[in-house]
């Protein structure tokens, strides 16, 4: 009995050390993927867009390309991704006040939603980061989905 107490205790060890260099390579991977990189981009441009023109893009957007099995939605559930792009976007706020006060042109709206939302933006890119490195965020990334990531790029859906 002690011996077997002693070897799921290792097994254990060694499966949790396991588990954390996975995350870690797939965290270093997700943080140079540019593409994933973009995704949070334009679906913190979605996202303005839908705050301002009451749309429903981001959630559409979302949708697809988990449905395309792409990483960044199968890692991080669309509530997650959209709470750090609204944490994001209040800090600009003041940016939209003059154009809904004054007057309605969806036109600025969008061309204010592309300048704050660019790939080129460090603050953004700040953000995606600060996702990217939440440890509670981590700690629910499915094991499979890790090793697709990492070996394939897009994650591999089992059907029956």
């Amino acid at each position: 009995m002690k011996l077997l107490n002693i070897i799921i205790v290792f097994f254990s060890i060694f499966c949790n050390a396991q588990n954390k260099e996975l995350i870690s390579k797939t965290y270093l991977k997700l943080q140079n993927d540019s593409k994933s990189f973009e995704q949070f981009v334009f679906y913190g441009f979605c996202n303005c867009n839908d705050t301002y023109l009451y749309t429903e893009t981001f959630e559409d957007n979302y949708t697809t390309t988990f449905n395309h099995l792409e990483p960044l939605p199968r890692f991080f559930e669309k509530e997650e991704i959209k709470k750090v792009l609204e944490t994001y976007h209040n800090k600009y706020k003041k940016r939209f006040e003059g154009v809904q006060n004054s007057y309605y042109n969806g036109y600025l709206i969008v061309s204010k939603c592309y300048k704050l939302y660019n790939v080129s933006n460090k603050n953004l890119k700040k953000a995606y980061y600060n996702l990217l490195s939440n440890d509670r965020l981590q700690k629910e990334w499915i094991e499979d989905y890790m090793r697709d990531y990492l070996d394939y790029y897009f994650i591999k859906v089992q059907t029956e």
